[in-house]
């Protein structure tokens, strides 16, 4: 079965970039993050294989372009990962009855329950059929990007992350590519416990990512096949290492959180929310004078953000107008700014956003009242973090009710495009708790 190869290839991909990048992670933490940097960059260097060098769609160039960069990346950090497979030791596990035990056992439950509902029932969801998955059946039939693009150019508007990921799913002869998100929550909830028990105690950390697997807008994504989740797991896990670097100043965090940051653009580019960390790494860069952060940020990013917006480009000179979503006019949309309309926005995302958010919004305005009273200040670099995507989240609505007539009538996108704030609000109240 070549499913197995791949994943291991896969895994082995990620795992090189972890280590070459030497960044300290306990094993479960560092496969899970070995998934998430695998799928998406092997994704995008078939894709750039393919606009570029016109290298088609193809389970042999699948293989290829995954082995040309396993070895490349094994060549040039030869010997730091000789160094880690040496230093890995391999001991007997003791079984015992503890806490920990049973929360390894109930989070990898909830995992297999959504593998196995994953299993059951194949794509099914509306935007998966009309866009997401139809665009692998398509790639499947039709393997030239720049072809299936301009007889299909309204399919292009969102990049190919998950897509290309369906697409090798089908290469393979499976007819169900809904497993790859069960491993997206699996990992971003072992990301989550990992990086939220270096801030606090074991018990506190292993209790919150119980909350974060239990979520409903979490869990229920787990099993549908839409971008949310993954453009979830990759912004949040990229601002959690960020979040680390603040702490530690350990330059292989800043530079895994830019590339996972990056790579939420090769999933979702419309939404600005790599901004946030781009200017929090700027802002401190700057007050400690250290101008290299900012470079080594601002070009992952803009490796993995330019070149789907130069493909749009190509593609629109070619005859696909208006490929690009979201595309707005922020200067003009100034002008229609006034009291009334923030307020109809701010009770917009209240009504239909923050209010579905049951006890985790309520507990973390409860908390930020609990710091301005009693002006805590441990752990309060993260809130802030997390406030600062709220205020983008409601400038980018503030925008986009003025340049779309009929902002009012999508409250479940707006819902689905806000979910990444739950495990901020999430963390920050573990921290601050």
């Amino acid at each position: 079965m070549l499913m197995i190869p791949f994943l291991i290839l896969l895994f082995f991909l990620g795992l090189e970039i972890t280590i070459v990048l030497r960044t300290r992670m306990e094993i479960p933490e560092r496969l899970s993050v070995s998934y998430l940097l695998g799928i998406g960059v092997l994704t995008f260097f078939v894709f750039l294989t393919d606009f570029i060098f016109n290298l088609n769609f193809s389970l042999i160039n699948t293989f290829l372009i995954l082995i040309f960069l396993c070895s490349v990346l094994f060549v040039f950090g030869y010997k730091n990962i000789m160094s880690f497979f040496k230093d890995i030791k391999f001991e007997r596990p003791v079984f015992k009855l503890n806490k920990k035990t049973f929360f390894w056992i109930f989070i990898l439950s909830i995992f297999i329950y959504t593998l196995l509902v994953n299993w059951f029932w194949p794509v099914f969801d509306w935007d998966a059929l009309a866009l997401y998955d139809f665009r692998a059946k398509v790639f499947l039939v039709d393997a030239n990007l720049i072809r299936a693009t301009l007889d299909n150019g309204y399919f292009m508007g969102y990049p190919l992350l998950t897509s290309l990921a369906h697409l090798f799913v089908y290469q393979m002869g499976l007819n169900n590519p809904k497993f790859i998100y069960s491993l997206f929550y699996l990992s971003f909830v072992i990301i989550f416990y990992y990086s939220l028990k270096k801030n606090v105690s074991e018990s506190k950390a292993m209790l919150f990512a119980v909350i974060l697997a239990l979520m409903p807008e979490i869990l229920s994504n787990a099993t549908v096949a839409y971008t949310n989740l993954a453009y979830v797991v990759y912004l949040c896990s990229g601002t959690l290492y960020l979040y680390d670097w603040i702490k530690n100043k350990e330059r292989s965090y800043l530079l895994l959180s830019a590339i996972l940051v990056a790579l939420s653009t090769w999933i979702r580019i419309a939404e600005p929310f790599w901004l946030v960390p781009f200017f929090v790494v700027s802002l401190i860069s700057i007050k400690e004078k250290e101008w290299k952060n900012i470079i080594y940020y601002f070009i992952s990013i803009l490796i993995f953000y330019l070149p789907w917006r130069l493909f749009e480009s190509y593609i629109n000179k070619m005859g696909v107008p208006a490929l690009s979503v979201g595309q707005l006019n922020y200067v003009n949309s100034l002008k229609y700014i006034d009291l009334e309309r923030i307020f109809l926005v701010l009770n917009y995302l209240y009504t239909y956003v923050f209010s579905t958010w049951g006890l985790i919004f309520l507990a973390f305005m409860f908390m930020i009242i609990g710091v301005i009273l009693y002006r805590k200040r441990r752990d309060n670099q993260f809130l802030y973090i997390t406030l600062l995507f709220f205020a983008l989240l409601f400038a980018g609505t503030l925008i986009f009710s003025i340049t779309f007539p009929e902002w009012k009538d999508i409250p479940d996108s707006a819902r689905r495009m806000s979910m990444f704030l739950l495990p901020l609000m999430l963390y920050s109240i573990g921290l601050n708790i």
